[in-house]
């Protein structure tokens, strides 16, 4: 078998990935139980939700945890739980207390994560652990009666709409290198990965995201990596970009996906973002970057054992 035929079989083996993922996509948002909406309101807040979303890329630091078991926690779990309108009647109860509550609805975002660890890394946090971050602000009771009401809510389907924007991501520059003639010697996947990152986490920081189809949020986290990467000129990117959209089933330069891109290559960096290089102009036409400095975030996690102390909450 030669090089080339191995290559066009994984180019054949990365678009039936995609296109499976893109299938499980459609049939999970056609249904109203799968989708998230903007919950927030005036006693839970974005400033809420975003503490929380720091807190938790914290603990997974701290921890070791993949930064995209933060993000299936949050948009999956989290968000999916609190846009539900299914579930037994003291589930719904639980909701409307979460979105009424800010302490409540810290415990949910907190037994999410709990969850997400439980579920998709290898090591668990067991709940003792759990307990002792939380430093008595919750019981053992009220992390396992959290995860029923979510569990319940959900209809036990936590798993259904877990692909993350990051898979997206690895699936697209991986056929992206493959489909072009001379960019994998110019640009490493490894680099475009670690540029997405940063825009994935932006992404699980902003519940518009949560709204969006996931290979939109994907796409617009590969078209932001590819703009930060020094090595290519516009052209080159702009080359790239055409040449896996060639490749692929759906039109990545739809109006949705450039919305989609457009709010995250805007969106303010994270509390627990590393400082990021000055902004090269984007090589997608219609897609604006901002560049300005974003303003200092509250910094409300210096440290998870410095919070959440008895009867203290994140939102004090």
């Amino acid at each position: 078998m030669t090089s080339e035929t191995i290559e066009v079989d994984q180019i054949a083996l990365l678009s039936d990935r995609i296109n499976a993922m893109r299938s499980q996509e459609e049939n999970t948002s056609s249904s109203s139980r799968y989708n998230c909406h903007n919950y927030l309101n005036s006693q839970v807040d974005a400033t809420c939700r975003k503490a929380m979303v720091d807190w938790c890329f914290t603990v997974a630091k701290s921890f070791e945890f993949s930064r995209e078991t933060v993000g299936i926690a949050i948009t999956s779990i989290l968000d999916r739980y609190l846009s539900s309108s299914s579930g037994s009647e003291s589930s719904k109860t639980a909701e409307v207390a979460a979105l009424r509550s800010k302490q409540v609805f810290q415990l949910a975002a907190i037994t999410a994560l709990y969850m997400a660890i439980k579920i998709f890394e290898p090591v668990q946090l067991g709940i003792d652990m759990i307990i002792k971050i939380c430093r008595g602000a919750y019981k053992e009771s009220d992390i396992y009666s959290m995860e029923r009401d979510i569990l319940f809510s959900l209809e036990w389907r936590v798993c259904i709409a877990t692909t993350t924007p990051m898979e997206y991501v690895r699936h697209f520059s991986e056929l992206l290198l493959l489909s072009s003639d001379w960019g994998s010697g110019i640009i490493a996947k490894d680099d475009i990965i670690q540029h997405a990152v940063k825009y994935a986490d932006r992404a699980t920081n902003d519940i518009y995201f949560s709204t969006c189809r996931t290979s939109a949020v994907g796409a617009a986290c590969l078209a932001g990596a590819l703009n930060d990467v020094n090595t290519l000129s516009i052209f080159e990117k702009k080359i790239l970009w055409r040449q896996l959209n060639r490749k692929l089933d759906f039109e990545l330069d739809s109006l949705a996906i450039k919305h989609v891109e457009q709010r995250l290559l805007s969106t303010t960096t994270l509390c627990c973002e590393p400082k990021s290089q000055p902004c090269a102009s984007t090589f997608r036409s219609n897609v604006k970057a901002s560049c300005e400095q974003p303003l200092s975030p509250r910094i409300v996690v210096q440290g998870f054992d410095k919070h959440l102390s008895a009867g203290k909450y994140l939102f004090d």
